[in-house]
């Protein structure tokens, strides 16, 4: 029997140290594995070619990520594990800790559990014609011994029926103005710690680290730009906001300080020009705006 990719699924619940995933995802790809060091002497023997007789299971880190296209109710789910807070009527801030999950992948001849998973990195992508996509860097502590096909959970239920975010219902609103935009990445970097070992085979833990939030995109080189985007003071602008919207369910991204340096405008022929613009996300003490926050509101 040939393994199809499309017939493969994946889960992720909470941690737990041996239940199994709870909710289902569509997914487009997943790279998430045990990847095993080994261990040699190298020492000397007399002889040239090297012996591999004492060679050792070593350490091994689980690690990988999976993309998405992740709908108005994934997002209920998958938000307060990157960003740390539960939900608070449809809102979900940043917090000082991370949750940790159980991912669950169906391979078809078997089926694989990790745990003790952190989301290290969430990045956001859409352009033009496309929908809005989820690529979630993993990194967790443990993986569960094989299981039998067929040992999946039974939670086909939960997976979404609703409709995925697509670019054209997005809008951009920096320093009270509308831009328009392609290409866009929002990258939340967790800055997890993946080398705490100590002694022991597998991971102790994940230590979350400062995070670091960019926002990227092209935009159209006009007078807009210029005034408002192109350059700005040091201390940034506050209080933007990226949004989607499909008229039955939105999606709010609201960042604190956006900075960033002088956006070059390099001419590349005769097309138009489409500055790249990177704008870096900071909590803004002085109007007590946190980095970012998200208000997922997910209708019924």
């Amino acid at each position: 029997m040939v393994t199809m990719g499309y017939a493969t699924q994946f889960g992720l619940g909470p941690q737990h140290a041996t239940n199994l995933a709870t909710r289902q995802f569509e997914f487009q790809s997943c790279s998430l594995n045990k990847r095993q060091q080994l261990v040699r002497s190298q020492g000397i023997r007399g002889q040239r070619a090297p012996s591999g007789d004492t060679t050792q299971p070593g350490t091994y880190a689980v690690s990988g990520s999976v993309m998405l296209v992740p709908r108005p109710d994934d997002l209920d789910f998958l938000l307060p594990y990157i960003l740390g807070a539960a939900e608070d009527a449809d809102l979900f801030a940043m917090a000082e800790s991370l949750p940790d999950l159980v991912a669950t992948i169906d391979k078809q001849v078997y089926v694989e559990t990790y745990r003790g998973l952190r989301v290290a990195r969430a990045i956001f992508r859409s352009s033009q014609g496309q929908p809005l996509t989820l690529e979630l860097q993993l990194e967790g502590t443990t993986k569960d011994n094989i299981a039998a096909a067929g040992t999946f959970p039974s939670i086909t239920s939960t997976l979404s029926a609703k409709l995925p975010y697509v670019h054209h219902q997005a809008t951009w609103t920096f320093d009270s103005t509308e831009f328009e935009l392609n290409d866009l990445v929002l990258t939340i970097d967790n800055q997890l710690e993946t080398d705490h070992y100590n002694n022991s085979q597998t991971r102790t833990r994940l230590p979350l680290g400062e995070p670091q939030i960019t926002l990227a995109f092209n935009t159209h080189h006009d007078a807009s730009f210029h005034g408002k985007l192109r350059d700005i003071a040091p201390s940034g602008v506050s209080a933007a906001q990226l949004r989607y919207n499909n008229g039955t369910d939105s999606l709010a991204i609201d960042f604190g300080r956006l900075q960033k340096h002088e956006t070059p405008v390099d001419i590349r022929g005769k097309q138009s020009l489409r500055p790249d613009v990177t704008l870096a996300a900071f909590a803004d003490t002085a109007n007590n705006l946190p980095m970012i926050q998200f208000t997922n509101t997910n209708s019924a």
